[in-house]
């Protein structure tokens, strides 16, 4: 998945705004194939970034794939997360000042404890 190679590369200098954005579009470039195709784009491991970005990944691509009723490549499931551990992209050059609204959360992301909405995986 080239979205998590620019997701890596943006984290890597700091530019958060685009790490979000990045993720943003493979959440669009998923929602927007077929059951089948889905499954194909995410059936080989994308590489590491070394950050929460890998939890947030697994989690938006188990997302993507329940809502076609596809099924999970096994790497989805080793990426566990820490649900006990929250974490909150940074999405622009400064932090919200509000936290997400966790009942706003999809249980793959929650249990990942990475905080993203719901209505975050779509772009307007």
């Amino acid at each position: 998945m080239a979205s998590v190679d620019a997701i890596a590369r943006a984290e890597a200098v700091g530019n958060h705004r685009l790490a979000y954005r990045q993720f943003i579009q493979l959440a669009d470039d998923l929602a927007a194939v077929d059951a089948v195709t889905k499954v194909l784009l995410s059936a080989e491991e994308p590489d590491l970034t070394g950050t929460r970005w890998d939890d947030a990944v697994a989690a938006l691509v188990e997302y993507r794939l329940a809502e076609a009723g596809a099924p999970v490549p096994g790497w989805v499931a080793e990426r566990r997360g820490d649900a006990d551990e929250r974490w909150e992209p940074q999405r622009a050059a400064l932090p919200l000042p509000f936290p997400a609204d966790i009942t706003a959360v999809p249980e793959p992301f929650l249990r990942r404890g990475v905080l993203i909405e719901e209505n975050e995986l779509a772009s307007a």
